[in-house]
């Protein structure tokens, strides 16, 4: 009696146990990327419609903002096809009906971003302020972050963010802003606006 059981059991999970040994999805391999950061493009906004526009000229204090982009060069490094699963134990069905989670690329910073500063450059008498600070950016949930603190929670430093001046007190009628990366080999990647005239 136990060992009809026993068969049972057997001819029952086998091959569930043996479909789980092959992935359920058709994963592409694993690729690694080598990311090394090159280049730094800004765009100066005017905010105050319903749509952002390009600042040329001008802008109001209270409605301008900047887009940081950060670029950079991708080189595949290596690859590898996805390991037999045998963590599902025959349930690849269930895992099917759910969505297939193939594993992601992966992504290494050769030289990753240490800092972000922005200056302004008062044009009428060539003092230099940082103004960091002074802008702002909003995370998932809405709330308001610093750069510094948008920093801090963004592992993942590849892409470009905006954020808008929120304090205006110490921004010059007439200013060039300035955008510094800074690199952890020391290297910094440096982008200006155009002449600004706050109006």
């Amino acid at each position: 009696m136990h060992k009809k059981v026993i068969i049972i059991f057997l001819i029952y999970f086998i091959p569930f146990i043996a479909t789980s040994c092959f992935p359920s999805c058709d994963c592409e391999p694993i690729k690694t990327f080598e990311r090394t950061y090159n280049n730094l493009e800004i765009q100066a906004w005017d905010t105050s419609g319903f749509q952002n526009e390009e600042a040329i000229n001008s802008a109001k204090k209270n409605a301008f903002g900047l887009t940081i982009s950060v670029q950079f060069e991708l080189n595949q490094i290596s690859f590898s096809r996805a390991m037999l699963d045998i963590s599902s134990f025959g349930f690849t069905s269930a895992y099917a009906m759910s969505g297939c989670d193939c594993p992601a690329d992966e992504y290494i910073n050769s030289d990753p971003i240490v800092s972000i500063k922005i200056n302004v450059t008062n044009l009428e008498n060539q003092e230099i302020i940082d103004v960091t600070d002074n802008f702002t950016t909003y995370n998932y949930n809405g709330e308001q972050l610093t750069i510094n603190e948008l920093f801090e929670i963004r592992e993942e430093w590849h892409d470009g963010f905006q954020v808008d001046m929120s304090e205006y007190d110490n921004i010059p009628d007439s200013s060039v802003f300035t955008v510094i990366i800074l690199l952890e080999s020391g290297t910094k990647l440096i982008e200006q606006t155009q002449e600004i005239t706050f109006e």
